[in-house]
């Protein structure tokens, strides 16, 4: 159990309080009507006392404080799956993890604090699609671009100096595949923010800088560095520095901020250039100019929720000063009627405050998602068909058809996605993938790659699609396998079946659906020598190795004897 705001739960401890004083006026009053009437037990005024009623609405009172008091303190168990729009911006983020970011002038060292103002960025883009660029020498994408911000975490926090093989700093390569990252279109939801210390060694920047300023993104420039600098150090595997990068001449290179290039980034880009020359850097008006990116629609997800209760708590407090409510009125009126109606209040309470949310809860949609998560395609498909009824939202609908065709009738359901793909937003993106995955799934392969790049020139961002469109498109290039060779089979004697004889029964086909392997079924091996498959699968397991230790042999090499432009 969880609460939203725990500070409520403070007024439990008014609960003795309350205790105490009811304690403290019963005896003031027994007191004062022993000095009326003294301890005479045959007294009419002491026959009318009544301590068990007095004790039993001190209980229900003390009981619906503590129960108001968590009601109030928002208490949470279980979890709900509901849907929810992501509004947000594109952000690529875009690191240098050259040698020189290792450099310690900004402590603890440049990459660190780049590592955490990029961590604290994240943090802030709820809603965004975030994908993430590493650079050095080369360029690589280390994540695309996703609205899953814990795995864009992970690379941040796994980032490294040694994260791209390729030594050197290339800017110009980092803002290119930086911006090959982001889809076409929507530019003013777009931005590219960089953490670097401006050094390109291959003076290939100026020309990026004008494809990305023609191509109208903006790049938040983040200079990381000191302009005065500091050595660039060798680490060990451990992180630990052994030793300083030398030129060619044995001097120990320095490295420093290139503060005129980033601002020049900046300017040309129509972004800003902000300055972390120090731990923290200018991170508040960094998260404040990506405050101002204009925000649009990022598709519909799944999102967990925990379930508040707090109206379960609230109703059993209705109900319990209901009760006391309705013993005062008995003990000034006999009314059956006042009875009735302070039980019917209490009803009505309890069925306002917890009704609502069963109904909700309890939607055909929400049946039909949880029995789809669960494989019950068949139980799935009814549910969605009363929520669609006459008229239901095009959503459903594309669950409906989905849920029937994995539940056995695919050609209804594929007739049934046809009509549906055309829909205008993110329904119609559902039903032309979902179809296109179906003729996938049968080997359809031609009508599969038709349906998967009408959804991609709808969406190019799509990595679902993309990504079912390469594999549709790999296996339709594979050679059809190759027949394995028949077992004999015996003569049919004559007169038919007489005798048992006859040839066998052939064997039942392979269900659709499920693609057959794609290698042919191996042939018969030959008592002696290799086949020329062998060889090559050995070959080729021998380059392999080959390859291997050469890359190691290399690594190994370039730690130990890498000089010049390579920080």
């Amino acid at each position: 159990m969880s609460f939203v705001d725990p500070r409520w739960l403070w007024l439990v401890l008014g609960v003795p309080v309350l205790i105490l004083l009811e304690g403290h006026a019963h005896r003031r009053a027994r007191r004062a009507l022993e000095q009326l009437v003294g301890s005479r037990t045959d007294s009419a005024l002491l026959a009318q006392r009544l301590p068990g009623r007095r004790r039993t609405s001190l209980v229900l009172r003390a009981l619906a404080l503590a129960l108001l008091a968590f009601g109030a303190a928002g208490p949470e168990w279980g979890s709900e799956l509901m849907r929810r729009t992501a509004t947000g911006s594109d952000v690529i983020l875009l690191i240098d993890v050259s040698a020189s970011m290792d450099v310690r002038d900004v402590a603890p060292s440049r990459l660190e604090e780049a590592r955490r103002e990029a961590l604290a960025v994240l943090d802030r883009l709820a809603g965004s699609k975030v994908g993430v660029v590493a650079f050095a020498g080369d360029a690589v994408r280390m994540c695309p671009l996703t609205l899953d911000r814990s795995a864009a975490r992970l690379v941040i926090e796994s980032l490294s100096s040694g994260s791209v093989s390729e030594p050197g700093s290339d800017l110009g390569r980092g803002l290119r595949t930086a911006a090959r990252a982001l889809p076409g279109g929507r530019r003013s939801e777009q931005v590219i923010v960089a953490w670097t210390d401006g050094e390109d060694l291959e003076a290939q920047a100026n020309a990026a800088i004008d494809e990305i300023a023609n191509a109208g993104l903006r790049v938040f420039a983040v200079g990381v560095g000191t302009a005065s600098g500091d050595v660039v150090p060798v680490l060990d595997e451990q992180g630990r520095a052994v030793d300083v990068k030398r030129d060619e001449s044995g001097g120990a290179v320095r490295s420093r901020l290139d503060e005129r290039l980033l601002r020049t980034v900046a300017r040309r880009t129509h972004g800003a250039y902000f300055s972390a020359a120090r731990p923290g850097g200018e991170l508040p008006r960094l998260l404040s100019a990506l405050g101002s990116i204009a925000r649009g629609a990022r598709g519909e997800r799944l999102v967990e929720r925990p379930v508040p209760r707090f109206a379960w708590f609230a109703a059993l407090a209705a109900a319990l000063l209901a009760i006391e409510i309705g013993r005062a009125r008995r003990r000034r009126e006999a009314s059956a009627t006042r009875q009735a109606q302070a039980l019917a209040a209490a009803a009505t309470l309890l069925l306002l405050a917890i009704g609502p949310r069963a109904v909700e809860a309890q939607s055909p949609w929400a049946k039909g998602d949880a029995a789809f998560r669960h494989g019950r395609y068949a139980e799935a498909e009814s549910l969605y068909a009363k929520r669609v009824g006459k008229s239901g939202p095009i959503g459903a609908r594309v669950n409906q058809a989905t849920a029937r065709a994995l539940a056995g009738r695919r050609p209804e359901a594929e007739s049934a996605l046809q009509g549906l793909k055309q829909a205008p937003g993110m329904p119609g993106l559902v039903a032309g993938y979902n179809l296109g995955t179906l003729k996938a799934e049968r080997q359809a392969y031609d009508e599969a790659l038709k349906e998967l790049r009408s959804v991609l020139e709808r969406d190019p961002g799509h990595d679902d699609a993309r990504y079912n469109y390469e594999l549709a498109l790999r296996r339709s290039q594979q050679p059809p396998p190759r027949p394995s060779p028949q077992s004999p089979r015996p003569e049919p004697s004559p007169g038919g079946s007489q005798g048992g004889g006859g040839a066998p029964p052939p064997s039942p086909p392979p269900s659709p659906g499920a693609p057959q392997p794609d290698r042919p079924p191996p042939s018969p091996q030959p008592t002696e020598g290799m086949t020329r498959d062998r060889a090559e699968q050995l070959l080729g397991s021998l380059e392999e190795l080959e390859r291997l230790e050469r890359q190691r042999l290399n690594r190994v090499r370039v730690m130990r004897e890498r000089r010049g432009r390579d920080w």
